[in-house]
């Protein structure tokens, strides 16, 4: 996609499971690459750039997969962009990126590719209640890059692709986030958990197994409320 250079990006940190957050930094604590930001379970999250915490959801609060956590400002240049397709077909799965500046720097690696942070709303203790996210996202550029803001860059963002995934087209299926539920030949009902899409097939993630038949229309979800 098409980019420009732009100073100060403000980013968010999300939670890689289901779980119980637990925060190891505090809002306007300066940290470097690397730094553990808290840890949801038994995975830790940690900060991809030196950056500077603005807000930190509160200790203890359970939170589901993706949800935004922390936020950081990154005082530095970066390229943002929409990424909504991509992430509709692979999730929030770890992205990776390239820029290129027009008569400028590059190829270059980016420091990361991050969802950018709209909003923070504080509650008690400098702690946020909620954090914002958009289908924007950011290539961090790295310090040691020459560029200025303003500049027009080519950014490539990928993702790292799955082999043996389990696929239904999705006109088969009853739901698109996470939860689902699919028609067997014989009539019944059955739940499964969903994944990534690409828009003409949606990965099962549980609840069927390769080779096992289900019907090409999908449950009547409507009818099955009244």
């Amino acid at each position: 996609m098409k980019a420009q250079v732009g100073a100060g990006v403000d980013f968010a940190v999300l939670a890689t499971k289901v779980g119980v957050f637990v925060p190891s930094v505090e809002s306007g604590q300066r940290v470097e690459q690397g730094t553990v930001l808290g840890s949801v379970e038994d995975r830790q999250l940690v900060s991809p750039v030196g950056a500077t915490v603005v807000s930190v959801i509160a200790a203890r609060t359970t939170v589901p997969a993706n949800y935004p956590v922390v936020t950081l400002r990154f005082d530095g240049f970066g390229l943002t962009g929409d990424l909504s397709n991509l992430v509709a077909t692979v999730g929030n799965a770890p992205f990776a990126g390239k820029f290129q500046v027009t008569d400028g720097v590059g190829p270059t690696d980016c420091s990361g590719v991050v969802p950018l942070a709209s909003d923070a709303s504080s509650g008690a203790e400098g702690q946020s209640s909620t954090i914002s996210i958009s289908d924007s996202y950011a290539c961090l550029i790295p310090t040691d890059s020459l560029v200025r803001a303003g500049q027009s860059a080519i950014l490539v963002v990928t993702a790292q692709a799955r082999n043996d995934v389990a696929l239904l087209p999705v006109t088969a299926v009853a739901g698109r986030l996470q939860k689902g539920q699919v028609r067997r030949p014989d009539g019944t009902v059955l739940d499964v958990g969903l994944g990534a899409t690409d828009g003409a097939r949606i990965e099962i993630t549980s609840g069927l197994k390769a080779g096992d038949a289900v019907s090409a229309t999908p449950p009547d979800l409507d009818s099955q409320s009244k």
